[in-house]
């Protein structure tokens, strides 16, 4: 299962040093470690069987030249730059009315689990994204446009597995972004979420 996550990261950090942003580079395309730990924080919560199929999505993307990342982007683009938007969006896939429902179901999932992290966990929630689309601005994106993009950029076998996955955890009364925000923690060497809400609780007291 590491080597998978391992494998996912090189194929998605090589194609993200070759997206070319509207301002440049970000920062993350010069901080290998700190992509590594955001995104292995995410796929250390997956199924080993949706690591494996997204890792295929990264193989088939790469030999016909597809970068997932730029279009991942691109899709973050429609909400907060709609203007850049049009510039790329007939580069990107179509999706079936079937499709689009899956995605924006899970979306809506997400984003509820956010809010529920935010509610628990209000200082570490102010330290990262904002969780709605209307809140968008052209520096900063929401919890709910990012993930509309990555699921843009899965399969459809894929989506179709963290659908299930998805509804699994929902069943088990699982929150995956307290699951990931607590392996986010744990690779930064924090004992657990609590701990890493005291600290900043208390520096912002300061």
């Amino acid at each position: 299962m590491r080597d998978i996550i391992e494998h996912i990261i090189d194929k998605e950090y090589a194609m993200l040093d070759q997206v070319h942003g509207l301002d440049g580079r970000a920062s993350c395309q010069d901080h290998f470690s700190e992509f590594r730990l955001m995104r292995a924080s995410q796929f250390l919560v997956w199924p080993e069987e949706i690591c494996e199929s997204y890792l295929a999505d990264l193989w088939a993307a790469e030999k016909i030249g597809r970068n997932l990342i730029f279009e991942k982007y691109a899709w973050m683009m429609q909400a907060s730059l709609p203007e850049e938007f049009q510039k790329v969006c007939h580069v990107l896939p179509q999706f079936t009315q079937k499709q689009i429902e899956r995605m924006e179901r899970i979306v809506k999932i997400q984003v509820a689990w956010a809010e529920a992290f935010v509610e628990k966990y209000p200082v570490c929630g102010s330290r990262g994204r904002l969780l709605h689309t209307w809140q968008d601005t052209p520096h900063d994106t929401s919890v709910e446009t990012y993930m509309r993009g990555e699921l843009a950029t899965y399969s459809d076998a894929t989506v179709q597995l963290y659908d299930q996955f998805v509804e699994n955890c929902l069943a088990e009364r699982r929150n995956l972004t307290v699951e990931v925000r607590e392996n986010q923690a744990h690779l930064q060497g924090w004992k657990s979420l609590e701990e890493v809400e005291r600290c900043y609780a208390s520096r912002q007291e300061a």
